[in-house]
């Protein structure tokens, strides 16, 4: 908990510089494959990165706050404690994300400004390949056959369950139930915000930001799904022997580190569709952007 209320106020540190925020929006710029096109669409990108990279650190820093309690009762004695942690800023920081994004214009044109959009409404599927829009739902599935057996040994075969692991995969469970209730709510406001925006990169640029927040949501749900999985299949593999036991203990970090590469916050390649028409063909031809 102290190393992560260290690495919050060094992120609100960092942010306090103009040049940081640059360089962050610099680097999301390289990872989306997207040009600025002008120095306000670089300005305006820089303080959208660095509201989110402020929202962020200050969730992480209240959540930490919010759990500090728990330091006080039996349960920061358990293994487990620091999944629990983990598990809940992970999970506060991507609903902030997604409230960020609804709250936040990236482009403020004039009244009398040219305005373009999109010839139809979009979805989730458009800015989300099939791998990063279904993984949630099926780690979910696999959440619930876990718990289901974890209950099912829990009853029959007590002193086989790991009641560390078993009682901390039925906390991430409740987390994903409110995960599945929540994230497509905030998914349909996101979707549901205009785009003000004055020429086709505008549109992309915000497109991108878009994904970004869409895939933050599914982060989230899917986090939480995995941890119940890995938690229900440890609680249940511990009294096995030792090599199984220690694959177990480590199901956890190793997934959540997966997911971490799988639905990156700092930024990745847009669909093809979603790029300008002339900034499509550069990127189709291998032409850098």
């Amino acid at each position: 908990m102290l190393i992560i209320l260290m690495i919050s106020v060094g992120v609100l540190l960092s942010l306090s510089s103009r040049r940081s925020a640059y360089a962050r929006a610099d680097r999301f710029s390289l990872r989306v494959r997207l040009p600025y096109g002008t120095e306000e669409t670089r300005d305006s990108v820089a303080h959208q990165t660095r509201v989110r990279g402020i929202a962020t650190a200050m969730t992480m820093l209240v959540t930490v706050l919010i759990l500090s309690p728990l330091l006080l009762t039996p349960l920061a004695t358990s293994p487990t404690f620091q999944i629990v942690v983990i598990t809940s800023v992970l999970l506060a920081v991507g609903f902030v994300s997604a409230i960020v994004q609804v709250r936040e214009r990236l482009f403020h044109p004039a009244p009398n400004a040219t305005r373009i959009a999109r010839v139809r409404t979009l979805h989730a599927g458009d800015y989300l390949d099939p791998i990063r829009r279904l993984l949630p739902g099926a780690l979910t599935i696999a959440a619930a056959l876990a718990v289901a057996a974890l209950l099912l040994a829990w009853r029959r075969t007590p002193p086989q369950v790991d009641s560390a692991f078993a009682t901390t995969a039925l906390f991430a469970g409740a987390l994903t139930a409110f995960a599945l209730i929540a994230a497509p709510l905030f998914e349909r406001q996101i979707l549901a915000q205009p785009q003000p925006a004055s020429d086709t990169l505008e549109l992309a640029w915000d497109d991108a930001l878009r994904a970004t927040a869409l895939g933050t949501l599914r982060l989230t749900v899917a986090l939480a799904a995995w941890m119940t999985f890995a938690l229900a299949v440890g609680a249940m593999w511990l009294s096995s022997d030792v090599l199984f036991s220690s694959f177990a203990a480590q199901l956890p970090t190793w997934g959540m580190i997966a997911l971490q590469f799988v639905y990156p916050s700092t930024g990745r390649r847009l669909r093809t569709e979603l790029y300008p028409d002339w900034l499509r063909q550069r990127l189709t031809q291998g032409t850098p952007a």
